[in-house]
């Protein structure tokens, strides 16, 4: 018989052999002379006395948990959620990856797929592939924001979407934003772009990043807007940029005179879309995602764990 130190050193000694050691159950019976049977019965004692204890880590089951309460909540189609980073851009590319595997699960030959300009987008374009047999079209949604060559630019991206899409690349030949509504009413009435607009009909799925709105001032991508712009956005509470425009809190556009003078798809045409992607990560655009969702304007999520938890 063994004494309770001696038998408490068993059990510690067998648990050790068994889910350290990898050791078979004949294996561990072997090696201390005794049955199988006996064994077995040992290491039942060992979890019922937790001398060794058996954690599930299950983050994918927690995610689709956190996924499943948010598509609920705002009445979303389907809403995925992509692994966390200590680093913002490590995050930003396991978003685009797993938006990169959606696609592949849900487009068709001769489709058309609507995009912005800006990181997530170019990362995406990075990471997406199709069979060579798909014929996919893409088109830019909105203008552009830099005067020189770029890799968030609209022409660079609707080259990297033609060779990985197969397809026709339709590029929005205007800047992102204009000075006033009567310039932009004029553009709009140029062939090249009168035609983009009307192609903007025929969108099938659309991809965007939704981005907090930041300060505004020195940045390349923001010089169309003036110190007085910016303060007025500021009055208006606009905490998110989306497809170019600006959206309060509770997902209402702010600033009419600032979002009339965008050049992009509107948010009355974007709504009609079939399907609506929106893409976020790292959990300081949550209030962002919040105002999208609460607009209405998005019926697919992309997000990253640690967002996701700031939304529920």
């Amino acid at each position: 018989m063994f004494g309770v130190n001696e038998r408490q050193q068993l059990l510690v000694d067998i648990a050790r052999m068994y889910y350290f050691e990898n050791l078979s159950q004949q294996q561990i019976a072997d090696t201390l002379h005794m049955s199988r049977s006996n064994v077995s019965l040992l290491l039942k004692e060992c979890l019922e006395k937790k001398i060794i204890e058996i954690q599930i880590n299950d983050v994918v089951s927690r995610a689709h948990e956190v996924a499943a309460k948010i598509k609920q909540r705002y009445g979303l189609q389907t809403v995925l959620i992509a692994k966390s980073y200590h680093n913002p851009e490590q995050t930003e590319a396991s978003v685009a990856r797993l938006a990169a595997h959606y696609l592949r699960g849900i487009v068709g030959n001769n489709m058309l797929i609507g995009y912005t300009n800006d990181t997530m987008i170019r990362i995406l374009s990075d990471v997406l592939y199709f069979p060579e047999y798909t014929k996919i079209n893409c088109i830019q949604m909105l203008g552009g924001s830099f005067s020189t060559y770029h890799d968030e630019d609209g022409q660079f991206l609707a080259r990297e979407f033609q060779k990985k899409c197969n397809g026709t690349a339709y590029v929005l030949q205007a800047p992102q934003m204009v000075k006033s509504t009567m310039l932009k009413q004029a553009l709009l009435e140029e062939p090249v772009i009168k035609d983009i607009f009307h192609r903007f009909g025929d969108i099938d799925i659309a991809l965007t990043t939704i981005e907090k709105r930041v300060p505004l001032y020195g940045l390349p991508s923001d010089d169309f807007l003036s110190s007085t712009d910016s303060m007025q956005l500021s009055e208006l509470g606009a905490i998110c940029h989306f497809c170019g425009h600006y959206l309060d809190r509770d997902g209402r556009p702010c600033g009419a005179s600032i979002n009339d003078r965008v050049i992009a798809i509107s948010l009355q045409q974007f709504r009609k879309i079939p399907i609506r992607v929106g893409m976020a990560a790292n959990a300081n655009n949550a209030p962002a995602v919040l105002s999208c969702m609460q607009g209405r304007y998005i019926n697919v999520l992309i997000v990253d764990e640690a967002l996701a938890k700031n939304l529920i």
